[in-house]
């Protein structure tokens, strides 16, 4: 299971963790609730009645990487950021999570410990794979899924990036240099170090934890043909964890009636990098499926 390396490592990341919540415009409300699979930290901003958004994190960065977004995102709802079981964060994990099935099941029982009967899921990189993995096999609760840049679900990595890493991943395991991470995070971020406090506390979840999610495998054909949710995909033009075109073509050859679009000029942490058009572009989709709901009712 996931844990901390130490506890001198558990309250540095927890440190870094705080100094982000500072960087919310209003800070959130915080709560645990109980799952099979351990308790579930979420975060939470913002009040209306308009169908609630849930935000799922990459990996190493915790609900706390939401900062640039929860004030646009929140105005006339209410939002929740989660920190994923088994990854890095205030969750904590008491049982096995052994693949997509019980990731589905992990999230399924968050959103009604939270009393969530409809939400749209947004989830980026790793949190975008599961939220096109909540979409295959727990759909009820969600009005819509948008995943940014998802990790393994639909497209493939661009190897020339996978083999270029191998140096500075090298560097950064077994010599502990910061300046390596720094420079793998450039080429996530179009080149350039990930803004504050996203640099600090993913140098910090990436040195303070050992984490034990299971691998972002591959949706098959048949899968992403299940798919009826309203789905928005976003793939960075500038990323190299998928070959943005291809993962297009897929998506819309596959999900029926998915909006799919590559992001130009983007890198893989289009939340961070460019809030203003993500936010921008999710809540265009939310309203739309939400106009689209009340229309329905209405009939």
């Amino acid at each position: 299971m996931g844990r901390f390396r130490s506890e001198s490592a558990r309250l540095r990341f927890f440190a870094a963790y705080d100094r982000a919540l500072e960087a919310w415009p209003t800070r959130p409300s915080e709560s645990d609730v109980a799952t099979s699979y351990g308790t579930t930290h979420v975060l939470a901003t913002g009040a209306g009645s308009a169908t609630p958004i849930v935000l799922l994190p990459g990996l190493a960065v915790s609900a706390p990487s939401w900062f640039a977004d929860a004030a646009a995102l929140s105005e006339g709802r209410r939002v929740y950021a989660v920190d994923t079981i088994g990854d890095v964060g205030r969750s904590v994990q008491t049982a096995r999570v052994r693949d997509g099935s019980d990731m589905a099941s992990w999230l399924d029982e968050v959103l009604i410990a939270l009393d969530l009967e409809r939400v749209h899921l947004v989830g980026l990189s790793y949190g975008g794979w599961l939220t096109v993995n909540q979409a295959v096999r727990a759909p009820e609760r969600l009005a819509s899924v948008t995943a940014v840049d998802p990790v393994g679900a639909i497209g493939r990595p661009q190897w020339t990036f996978l083999a270029g890493i191998v140096p500075d991943s090298i560097l950064a395991s077994v010599a502990k240099s910061d300046r390596a991470l720094h420079r793998l995070m450039r080429r996530l971020n179009n080149g350039s170090t990930p803004r504050q406090p996203l640099l600090d506390i993913s140098v910090a979840g990436l040195r303070t934890f050992v984490g034990k999610q299971p691998f972002p495998k591959r949706l098959t054909d048949d899968e992403l043909r299940r798919v009826r949710t309203p789905a928005l995909l976003l793939f960075c033009e500038r990323s190299p964890v998928n070959r943005a075109p291809r993962a297009v073509q897929r998506s819309c050859d596959l999900i029926e009636g998915a909006t799919a679009e590559v992001v130009p000029d983007a890198g893989h942490m289009l939340p961070v990098e460019k809030p203003a058009l993500f936010t921008d572009r999710v809540l265009d989709f939310v309203h739309e499926v939400d106009g689209r709901s009340r229309a329905a009712t209405a009939r």
